[in-house]
């Protein structure tokens, strides 16, 4: 059966996150949901508002490219798990915001790869390409971003050399024909974000039941109350709101909190 919504609202929701897990807002609160009817007409009516007043808004040449994916892998007891695949010169990021607590886990990322993170400003404005940054992370290493409210987060793939130079060129794998080394190739990052809210980590951490909580969960649940301190530590040092903000993009964990991580990725697949 055909659907009766105007083409610019499908597409609009359809894109949401709690609609169905696909690129836009990362609403986990809403969770996967039908959107209520009283949204659905908001948008409609939004829509034919901006293309009455703003035409130039809708021109498809100049509309984001996002090639990244990202999948719901497990959501319960208020913490979820996302799967994001980042494949190299994947366009435009997808784009969160850190409303919640998160913690990413790194499962691929080959030496001939580096992340980027976004910068600050309209993302694909010369502002926020300019303004990227490299993060240092690794290979099974897991790194936490505490909530801050109205602060983006999102990631980029690369390729090492193109931001390090031909000095830290990865060493190629492989000639061709004329004896010229090959660039080396690089899989897709794959990255496993987990997420959960400042007000569920309060409330279990004021005696809620856990006994017939998930595995997974519990475990993702003791993992966070080992990170709050490292937060509040790092915000302490900050001298000033800019700082913190810089410097709360994310904080490394030990090898025995990242391996910690990816148990919990292995449980709640």
């Amino acid at each position: 059966m055909a659907s009766s919504q105007p083409p610019d609202t499908a597409a609009f929701l359809s894109s949401m996150t709690f609609a169905h897990g696909d690129i836009g807002c990362e609403c986990d609160e809403c969770g996967p949901s039908e959107v209520p009817p009283t949204i659905r007409a908001a948008v409609a009516e939004h829509l034919r508002k901006r293309r009455r007043e703003e035409p130039s808004v809708f021109d498809g040449s100049k509309r984001l490219r996002v090639t990244q994916e990202r999948s719901l892998v497990k959501r319960e007891g208020g913490f979820a798990l996302w799967r994001l695949e980042l494949p190299i010169d994947g366009g435009d990021p997808i784009v969160e915001y850190r409303n919640s607590h998160r913690i990413v886990f790194v499962q691929r990322l080959d030496k001939a790869s580096q992340i980027l993170s976004i910068g600050r400003g309209i993302i694909g404005s010369a502002a926020e390409e300019n303004g990227r940054t490299r993060l240092d992370w690794e290979e099974g290493s897991a790194y936490f971003l505490p909530s801050l409210q109205g602060i983006a987060c999102g990631w980029i793939h690369k390729r090492a050399a193109e931001e390090e130079g031909a000095a830290t060129k990865p060493p190629a794998t492989d000639c061709n024909e004329s004896g010229v080394e090959a660039t080396p190739t690089a899989e897709d990052v794959v990255l496993y974000s987990l997420k959960v809210s400042p007000e569920t980590l309060e409330k279990n951490a004021k005696g809620s039941a856990t006994e017939d909580i998930p595995c997974w969960v519990k475990k993702a649940h003791e993992l966070f109350r080992q990170c709050l301190p490292k937060a509040q530590t790092q915000k302490d040092d900050a001298p000033n709101d800019e700082d913190q903000k810089d410097m709360s993009k994310c904080i490394r964990l030990s090898a025995e909190e990242s391996a910690a991580m990816e148990l919990i990725v292995v449980l709640a697949k």
